[in-house]
């Protein structure tokens, strides 16, 4: 069910705010949040944080809706009306509340835990008042590694997540080294771990370990200067 229409704004706003706002000027704020790409597609409430605002009529005209540049619906939010007929301008405030899917915790999650189905699970709740790198589909998740602890029904964050190691000590990698003017590959055993980005060393076949950069999996890259 979505939170729009005259009649539930109406219930969020009161009588009060009923009175201050022209009979159909709610229903176009409805649409203007409704399209906003944060909100598109999701339910939403838009509470009226002051009902004692009054929006003066703007005769032989329109009202236009809009927000200051760079302005995000979502939360507390300021709408700003305008009647450029009457040459006025008036800035609501109201509180956007978000509604949707979100994952969570299904049981307490330790710093270092690689993340499996079993581990999360999703909810419906209010966006608006979560933290915005909150993971909206569990895949998100997957085959990551917590970087904090969670505790059972917290939020998942892509932040609280890190890659999990994309190579392993023993693997077989290719190597590839770069210089100012040349590139050559070979290949190589890990000798460490490690996530791209990290350094991790490599044995090659004569025995020398060389340390390099992981560029994705199974792929070193050593910088020669």
């Amino acid at each position: 069910m979505r939170f729009f229409g005259f009649f539930i704004v109406a219930y969020l706003l009161g009588t009060s705010a009923q009175a201050a706002l022209a009979p159909d000027l709610d229903k176009e704020i409805t649409r203007f949040i409704q399209s906003s790409p944060t909100v598109n597609g999701l339910r939403f409430q838009a509470e009226l944080v002051d009902p004692n605002i009054v929006v003066p009529v703007c005769m032989g005209g329109a009202i236009e809706i809009g927000t200051q540049p760079g302005a995000r619906i979502w939360g507390r939010t300021t709408l700003q009306l305008r009647c450029a007929k009457a040459g006025w301008m008036v800035n609501i405030p109201f509180n956007i509340r978000v509604f949707g899917n979100y994952v969570v915790a299904s049981q307490y999650l330790p710093a270092g835990q690689k993340i499996e189905p079993s581990d999360i699970r999703v909810i419906d709740g209010e966006l608006s008042a979560l933290p915005d790198d909150v993971l909206r589909s569990p895949k998100g998740a997957y085959d990551r590694i917590l970087s904090r602890s969670l505790q059972m029904g917290s939020p998942v964050g892509l932040n609280d997540l890190k890659e999990s190691s994309v190579i392993k000590a023993g693997d077989p990698v290719r190597l590839v080294l770069k210089g100012k003017d040349f590139e050559v590959s070979g290949e190589g055993i890990a000798q460490t771990a490690g996530m791209i980005g990290d350094m991790v060393r490599v044995r090659i076949a004569d025995g020398q370990v060389l340390q390099g950069k992981v560029l994705r999996p199974s792929v070193v890259v050593v910088t020669v200067e």
